[in-house]
């Protein structure tokens, strides 16, 4: 089965995302103050992200996408995945 691509704003808004997340739990194993318990609940929230943007169903899948970026933020307050999503949506949309 072929994959279903996201649009390419969503696509680029979520890779950078991802990206946040990655460099910022580099950062953090630098940073013994950090919990084993944010980095976990970081990844929950963003493992899922590659395979949603391979299985784009319109509507319903970018809810799912942004149901994992909310549950994360809504427990920790940084990284903002939320937020970062949403600037990158906005910058491409402009563009």
């Amino acid at each position: 089965m072929k994959p279903a691509f996201a649009p390419p704003h969503i696509l680029f808004a979520a890779l950078k995302a991802l990206h946040c997340a990655a460099y910022t739990t580099r950062n953090w194993c630098l940073d013994e103050t950090i919990s084993r318990k944010q980095i976990g609940d970081l990844w929950e929230a963003m493992h899922d992200v590659p395979d949603i943007l391979t299985r784009w169903r319109g509507e319903e899948t970018e809810r799912e996408l942004h149901m994992y970026l909310k549950e994360y933020t809504e427990k920790w307050k940084q990284p903002n995945l939320q937020a970062y999503y949403e600037k990158y949506l906005d910058d491409e949309q402009k563009s």
